[in-house]
């Protein structure tokens, strides 16, 4: 991390790795996009008790894998030993998304644009269909399908490359 840069600052630009390690561990998007909000904040906090942190990603993490031990105490559904093989490793799944990034990143470049942007706003932005349908104008069934089509030109390239997609 950088001397100069805040913890904050880094959640803020790598929000995403955060957001992707918490859908490996909780397959319903919305849950783990506020799961993924539920670390921010309290990483944020723990930056504001004046909590010293030498490496971040680290830290983040951990905190991530303790509110991911939490939801699945609250669902009540799992026993202690079950929670603990729920919950993904972190450093193959930084690896992973990082990896798998670098692999996407020119397969998203040859999308067509409003692909890309859906994309993007899904992604990166972290809206909801509703909400990129009003942000791009058009109608919320146009954004699924584009969506899913996009999705599926995705999982085409990585397929061709031996990738098993279904692990993020």
């Amino acid at each position: 991390m950088d001397e100069k840069q805040t913890i904050s600052e880094w959640l803020i630009e790598n929000f995403y790795i955060i957001h992707f390690y918490m859908r490996r561990g909780e397959a319903d998007p919305e849950v783990a996009a506020e799961l993924a909000q539920e670390v921010f904040a309290k990483i944020s906090a723990a930056e504001k008790r004046g909590v010293n942190v030498e490496d971040i990603r680290p830290y983040a993490y951990a905190v991530a894998g303790n509110v991911l031990k939490d939801h699945y105490k609250a669902k009540g559904r799992y026993k202690i030993s079950e929670i603990e093989d729920k919950i993904p490793d972190p450093r193959e799944s930084a690896e992973y998304v990082h990896g798998l990034r670098d692999l996407l990143r020119p397969e998203i470049k040859k999308l067509p644009r409003r692909q890309r942007q859906i994309i993007w706003l899904r992604y990166y932005d972290g809206m909801s269909p509703k909400e990129i349908a009003d942000e791009l104008g058009i109608d919320a069934a146009t954004v699924h399908n584009m969506h899913s089509l996009a999705l599926r030109r995705l999982r085409e390239a990585l397929i061709q490359q031996g990738i098993d997609y279904r692990r993020a």
